[in-house]
């Protein structure tokens, strides 16, 4: 099943929806069981668990009319807003490209002395180990409160001449727990959707130029973060490591990529994230960048304005158009 939360043009109210058969319409869960608070949010259905999947599916199997909406008057909006929002090194062989981009624009742009394979060199460090499998999944803090909406506005910081986009798989935690065994791990993840974990690649290299941090202020700026347009149920997917992805920039594709370039696994992630420490149900977790899933990586700059799709195969098209700042 795909879950979306959406709103009409008639009531501002967030709307919990499943996305019908039909193609063009969505029932309103949260109108059809109104005293059912496993029907509220998107988080609600979450923490429902295994029987508010169950009731959903009544609902998706036997379509009642009165609470039919027609996706072209619905404005998606983000899922949910994330417990917890984090990017995980799950795929990697997109960060020594990246890492080659930054040294060569620190060099043509910045007063640093260094060469480009000296500053490569540098930097290298901070990501030769995530390459190795040996090496558990590390995740990096995002902004849960920087989450937008699915087809909305995102103005470009007028501090950067280099927004980009970057795209990602995310998993959506399902199950809280601690120390979690690998032959239960994956009975903690709820399903999918598309991530764009959206990047100032110029402050980003100044930073790592100056500070040595990656990210910094080059993240989590308004908008910054989304994920949707749906939540696609963990077992619509068959394999998620076999997925194709694709980028499209005012139609045109920029990048096409596969999950298949996955080192770890989610259910890696969520043995070695819960070590010690609670992953919380309605989490969401971003593989990172797919190669050739970003337009840094490809020595390319978006134009403004831009539309900007990232598709995964069986999940969707996440959008956005881009507006610089005025």
């Amino acid at each position: 099943m795909k879950f979306v939360t959406f709103r009409t043009p008639d009531d501002p109210t967030p709307r919990l929806g499943i996305d019908n058969r039909d193609n063009h319409s969505y029932t309103d869960l949260t109108s059809r069981y109104p005293d059912d608070p496993d029907f509220a949010s998107m988080l609600a259905l979450i923490d429902g668990g295994q029987a508010a999947l169950d009731k959903a599916w009544v609902a998706y199997t036997t379509l009642d009319a009165a609470h039919l909406v027609e996706k072209h008057t619905a404005s998606l909006l983000a899922p949910f807003r994330p417990r917890r929002l984090r990017d995980v090194s799950l795929i990697v062989n997109h960060l020594r490209p990246s890492v080659a981009r930054t040294a060569q624009w620190i060099a043509a742009n910045t007063d640093d002395p260094r060469t480009v394979a000296e500053i490569m060199a540098a930097v290298d460090p901070l990501v030769s180990p995530l390459y190795e499998p040996t090496t558990p999944p590390f995740a990096a803090e995002r902004d849960a409160g920087t989450v937008s909406a699915p087809g909305s506005v995102l103005t470009w910081p007028a501090q950067s001449d280099w927004l980009d986009y970057e795209l990602e798989l995310c998993a959506v935690i399902g199950r809280s727990g601690s120390d979690i065994d690998p032959s239960i791990a994956d009975d903690h993840i709820f399903g999918y959707a598309v991530y764009n974990d959206w990047t100032l690649r110029d402050v980003q290299a100044r930073n790592i130029a100056g500070s040595g941090s990656i990210h910094g202020d080059s993240k989590d700026f308004p908008n910054g973060n989304s994920f949707g347009p749906c939540v696609v149920t963990k077992d619509e997917i068959p394999d998620v490591r076999d997925l194709a992805m694709t980028v499209r920039v005012n139609g045109q594709v920029w990048g096409e990529g596969s999950t298949s370039e996955m080192l770890h696994g989610f259910d890696d992630a969520v043995v070695s994230l819960s070590k010690g420490d609670e992953i919380v149900a309605g989490e969401v977790w971003g593989t990172g960048t797919v190669p050739d899933g970003s337009s840094f990586e490809l020595g390319k700059h978006l134009p403004r304005p831009a539309f900007v799709e990232l598709e995964i195969e069986r999940i969707g098209v996440l959008s956005h158009y881009v507006v610089p700042e005025l």
